[in-house]
């Protein structure tokens, strides 16, 4: 069965032409690598993936939904689907741990926003924000206020968020780029196991190589706008990645060399 399905996908600023024809197919339970350089047009594709930039042309199926021509029943029911996790976390600093979690059950709640405030929350949806929690190994966490954690720890919160909508896709923004590299893998480790567990489907935006090839199934690289690369891991190396990240990679038509793996940078 295909998750997400991309046809003649385009996206303009101004003069800048970002998005330019993207084809391609994820399989449910699928996880895919997303790499490329800064300015290549990869964060846009992800905000057209996840509804937050409608793009100017193509279409975009989720689970077999096409969301540029969804009824808002349809587009309600594709939102529930699909669980984000953003490299600054995006949780309520000062509400709790337990709070944040919560808010991962509003798209089911009939009440919405209200229906997942803590003190209306049901028994069940209490019982699964902590079973959450102890999944991220965070339950003794609950009731600190989200801002008091570590950005390793916050991450978690968020994959506990992203459980608790009971999500079958997850789009993983560059997920440890704020985070220092053993809490980064302690998260990649965690959000591999839950997708794995749960078989869901993932996109997720890497910079750093050598993580990449540790635990990518599927490499899409793009470069000025297109996918120039796009290829499961036994026809993937380092050398080949590392060529999205020399001369004409950015969509304004900037060239780049790439000099050191320091300076690989999605």
């Amino acid at each position: 069965m295909t998750a997400i399905r991309v046809q003649s996908l385009h996206k303009h600023f101004d003069k800048v032409h970002v998005l330019r024809g993207l084809n391609f197919e994820v399989n449910a339970g699928e996880g895919v690598i997303l790499l490329g350089a800064n300015g290549c047009g990869k964060s846009t594709m992800m905000r057209c993936l996840n509804g937050l930039t409608k793009a100017d042309e193509g279409q975009i199926h989720i689970n077999d939904v096409c969301v540029q021509t969804a009824s808002r029943k349809q587009l309600r029911q594709v939102r529930r689907q699909v669980g984000v996790v953003f490299q600054q976390f995006n949780l309520v600093n000062n509400l709790s741990v337990f709070q944040n979690v919560l808010f991962g059950a509003i798209g089911r709640q009939r009440w919405g926003l209200m229906g997942a405030m803590a003190p209306l929350a049901n028994a069940e949806e209490r019982d699964k924000a902590m079973a959450c929690l102890e999944r991220v190994s965070l339950a003794d966490k609950a009731s600190q206020r989200a801002e008091s954690l570590s950005g390793g720890q916050q991450q978690r919160v968020a994959i506990a968020r992203m459980l608790m909508q009971e999500a079958e896709i997850v789009l993983a923004d560059e997920p440890i780029a704020s985070l220092d590299p053993k809490s980064g893998r302690e998260v990649m480790d965690l959000l591999w196991d839950v997708v794995r567990e749960r078989g869901m489907t993932v996109i997720c935006t890497l910079h750093q190589l050598d993580v990449a090839l540790e635990y990518g199934e599927r490499f899409l690289g793009m470069k000025a706008g297109t996918i120039q690369i796009d290829a499961k891991r036994d026809a993937v190396d380092k050398a080949l990645l590392t060529t999205l990240y020399q001369g004409q990679v950015r969509v304004d038509g900037q060239q780049t060399q790439l000099a050191t793996d320091t300076e690989v940078m999605a």
